[in-house]
């Protein structure tokens, strides 16, 4: 056990994980999945990436659970279902069976991220690189573009809470090789009705080299990868939870357990926070 304030963290970093990119809880099969990039913090189509299968406590159930993917990242549960990003567009896997039902292919993608899901179903992709948040709507098998615009400033993970689209960004890239930025990101929050975009915080302020999101109770835990930080948002601001990450990614909150997991690129490893109440 790692204590961390007035957190406590288990690490969970078997062998089974190679830039292990978003870990998400189902609540129905009482599991984690793990997605992993696979040949390290890599985006090559290459058939190696895969997803793991964990029980509640963080041990391995199947080390394969998926694979003979290309770079699965970003991943949500909605239902029955696990939606999983991946280079060309977004799988729908049945969790039950572990078999994909289909993938929702997106027309010239740049670099796929984080996937969030609305009330209605509707599922929320971001391309990083390309400054576009695609909307897949899975009763119609229909792609389109919901937004695009250099006010994304870079887009990485993504929430929906209400009727809001949250966005951790990650700033204006400079260096595309090592996805320096000329400033740190912001949290935005975009109007899922009038497309409207503006600052979750207070307008202008920079936070990080943004990757994933999750919400506990009120407050956002947001990851920045270069920093390696895990920073708890509020509506009046944000604060540093963690440091000293090695590039920590996708995190996500299994409410019945108040476990947090933040898996990070850099060390191949998983950490699993119990988030203690005061």
């Amino acid at each position: 056990m790692i204590g961390v304030g007035g957190l406590s963290a288990q690490e969970s970093n078997p062998p089974v994980y190679d830039a292990p990119d978003q870990a998400v809880w189902d609540s129905s099969s009482r599991s984690w999945y793990v997605s992993n990039l696979g040949g390290g913090i890599s985006l090559e189509r290459d058939g190696y990436g895969w997803i793991v299968k964990l029980d509640e406590t963080g041990a391995v159930i199947d080390p394969r659970w998926v694979e003979n993917l290309d770079a699965p990242s970003g991943m949500v549960v909605a239902g029955k279902l696990l939606y999983v990003v991946d280079r060309d567009g977004l799988y729908e896997i049945d969790i039950a069976t572990a078999k994909i039902n289909h993938l929702y292919k997106i027309t010239d993608p740049m670099f796929l991220n984080d996937v969030a899901v609305d009330s209605d179903g509707k599922l929320y992709v971001s391309d990083f690189s390309a400054q576009r948040i695609y909307r897949v709507d899975p009763k119609r098998k229909h792609v389109e573009i919901f937004i695009e615009s250099e006010k994304l400033d870079t887009p990485d993970g993504l929430y929906v809470d209400g009727n809001k689209l949250i966005v951790a960004s990650w700033g204006p890239i400079i260096d595309p090789a090592t996805f320096a930025t000329s400033r740190k990101g912001a949290v935005l929050s975009v109007d899922l009705k009038t497309k409207k975009i503006k600052s979750y915080l207070k307008e202008g302020l920079e936070v990080g080299n943004l990757e994933g999101i999750a919400k506990v109770g009120d407050d956002y835990y947001i990851t920045d990868w270069m920093s390696g930080l895990l920073l708890r948002v509020s509506k009046t601001g944000f604060e540093v939870v963690v440091s000293g990450l090695k590039n920590p990614t996708d995190p996500n909150y299994a409410e019945e357990l108040g476990v947090l997991a933040v898996p990070e690129h850099g060390t191949n490893r998983v950490l699993f926070i119990k988030l203690r109440k005061n």
